[in-house]
């Protein structure tokens, strides 16, 4: 957990050198009057090292304050890994080393991956409660995987209805209800667990509130980089057409 730390801080530091470079070239480009195809990138490298530094600094914080995701530790250093993966996803967009359409299929990925290990994390919740509540969240973790991984096909095959058929969709339609299915009756039992076994309220809410804001903060965060980043490809695009 140090290592992974210092490794987070590591990352932390290189994206200041980052911020403190594109900066220098985003002034002269200022100062010069030469707003050539480098300086345009070199502005929308600034705008990925802020995103991304934001995010790792919530990061950061919120480890030394506190746990997050209460359910599973890994899966927080599991989506700062993603911030790091979009970090140099993103320069490489910028810099056109990868074709756009690329980095909009790497981008899909990190989304479903995202929301994924979000309710990996929120099913994760419900685990030594009772031995039948465990067993039926092992069992939806292996319909979110299945899911997720039914999903990358139709992210990177064009005309992926013609190509995978009618019969995949039926499957993947059956697994997704089966999950659901299975979520459902995972809240229902919990709740049931609860009601049984009621726990000591904090009389203030202050832990509570605390708890939710967290959460809610890193999600936002992770959407709004999630989605910048995803409309980093279109932007020259659109530039260049005015």
């Amino acid at each position: 957990m140090t290592n992974f730390s210092d490794f987070k801080k590591f990352f932390l530091n290189v994206l200041i050198g980052s911020l403190i470079m594109a900066a220098i070239v985003a002034v002269i480009a200022v100062l010069t009057g030469d707003f050539n195809d480098v300086m345009s990138k070199a502005m929308f490298t600034l705008l990925m090292v802020v995103i991304h530094s934001t995010i790792s600094l919530f990061f950061i914080h919120e480890e030394e304050k506190t746990s997050i995701l209460k359910g599973l530790s890994f899966i927080s250093n599991v989506l700062f890994m993603l911030v790091v993966i979009s970090f140099i996803t993103s320069i490489c967009g910028v810099w056109d080393m990868f074709a756009g359409k690329t980095i909009l299929h790497l981008y899909g990925t990190y989304v479903t991956l995202f929301f994924s290990l979000l309710y990996i994390d929120v099913l994760s919740r419900a685990l030594n409660k009772e031995s039948y509540i465990d067993k039926l969240v092992y069992f939806n973790y292996l319909f979110v995987f299945i899911i997720f991984i039914m999903f990358q096909p139709l992210i990177y095959i064009h005309n992926s209805f013609n190509v995978l058929g009618e019969q995949f969709f039926r499957i993947l339609g059956a697994v997704a209800i089966i999950d659901g299915t299975i979520s459902i009756l995972i809240i229902i039992f919990y709740k049931i667990y609860l009601h049984k076994h009621p726990v000591i309220e904090d009389p203030t809410g202050q832990m509570a509130v605390k708890k939710t804001s967290s959460f809610r903060g890193l999600f936002l965060a992770i959407i709004i980089f999630i989605f910048l980043s995803i409309l980093l490809k279109f932007i020259p695009r659109i530039l260049n057409l005015m």
